[in-house]
């Protein structure tokens, strides 16, 4: 009797460990199409799937003072596109972000304007790293409203077309250099991601008029939309892994959510140093902010604008740590019951 029940046994464990080494093999397929999806031909860290995935369609017009760009995506029936005017004026640099979807008709999702208007000579009084209008001393105000004419070019940086817009004062004293991409393509260092706009501000042979002053740049947020602005201390780039050490203020409509970023260092002469920035504020009308430098000659600094949650990545039927848990599981059960057996 105990003979038998010790078969049964035996049949049973051995009918399980056939069914765990059979079940290891139909994951290997599982396996074998993720490593194909993360191939990275042209070593940017983004996979050929994604970058295919979320390849888009630039259009580009331009004159002396405005550029205007159509980047466009359709994928499996959807459209969506965003559409960028940048102009120098007056008042500054103006970079308006229209994003709009295709729900049978195009539809305008969500909508904001950048402007950057003036290079604010300070004395730090609080000593903090920050331009606080109602602490600090103001020396001087350098207003942007002189400009020569926009310089439209493109360059080809891993197969991909970037399309660059060179902006300058008369003075030569500011500068803004907006890249422009199709895909995932890696500029300066930097990966720029199709859903989004690189600038570099530059701050060039200011006229300090104090030994002890410091600069900051006054940046304004608009929209003609009812929009919450918001700040946020990681960026999108940051959660996938594209970017670090980023900060955003965040335009909110909705559903949709547009974003002003900005590296948390700025080259100063050739030296990483921190830059400071106030939180968005609303004052006398104005949503507006100040980005603070430390002191130098040659100022760079890497800002970013666009819309969030609208990067596709790649899925599988089973995801990784899905695979990871089966896997682990199995190697235990086979343990277990190779020592029971």
């Amino acid at each position: 009797m105990k003979a038998k029940q010790m078969s049964k046994q035996k049949l049973m464990l051995g009918g399980l460990l056939a069914i765990i080494v059979i079940s290891s093999f139909l994951y290997t397929p599982v396996l074998g199409d993720s490593h194909d999806d993360d191939e990275d031909e042209d070593n940017d860290g983004i996979s050929d799937h994604d970058e295919d995935e979320n390849r888009r369609k630039v259009e580009i017009e331009f004159s002396d003072s405005e550029v205007q760009i159509e980047s466009s995506l359709e994928a499996d029936g959807i459209s969506n596109e965003f559409d960028v005017k940048i102009e120098v004026r007056d008042e500054g640099v103006m970079i308006k972000f229209e994003f709009e979807v295709d729900n049978e008709t195009l539809e305008t999702e969500i909508e904001y304007k950048i402007l950057v208007s003036e290079i604010i000579e300070f004395i730090d009084t609080s000593a903090d790293g920050f331009y606080n209008d109602s602490v600090d001393q103001e020396v001087q105000v350098l207003k942007l409203d002189e400009f020569k004419p926009i310089v439209y070019t493109t360059e080809e940086i891993s197969n991909d077309t970037v399309h660059i817009f060179s902006i300058e004062t008369v003075d030569e004293v500011f500068s803004a250099t907006v890249y422009v991409t199709t895909e995932f393509t890696v500029v300066n260092d930097v990966i720029v991601a199709p859903n989004q706009l690189k600038i570099d501000f530059g701050i060039h042979n200011f006229n300090y008029t104090e030994p002890d002053s410091v600069l900051a740049l006054k940046v304004k947020l608009e929209s003609e939309m009812e929009v919450d602005y918001e700040n946020d201390d990681e960026t999108e780039d940051e959660e996938d892994g594209r970017a670090s050490d980023e900060q955003e203020v965040e335009i909110v409509a909705g559903d949709y959510i547009g974003f002003f970023s900005w590296i948390e260092t700025a080259m100063v002469d050739g030296v990483e140093q921190v830059v400071k920035a106030t939180p968005i504020e609303t004052s006398e009308g104005e949503n507006k902010m100040y980005l603070s430098y430390p002191r130098g000659t040659e100022i760079i600094h890497d800002p970013k604008v666009g819309i969030t949650n609208i990067i596709q990545t790649q899925t599988s039927a089973v995801g990784s740590t899905e695979i990871l848990i089966i896997s682990a599981v199995a190697i235990l059960t086979v343990t277990g019951l190779t020592v029971l057996f």
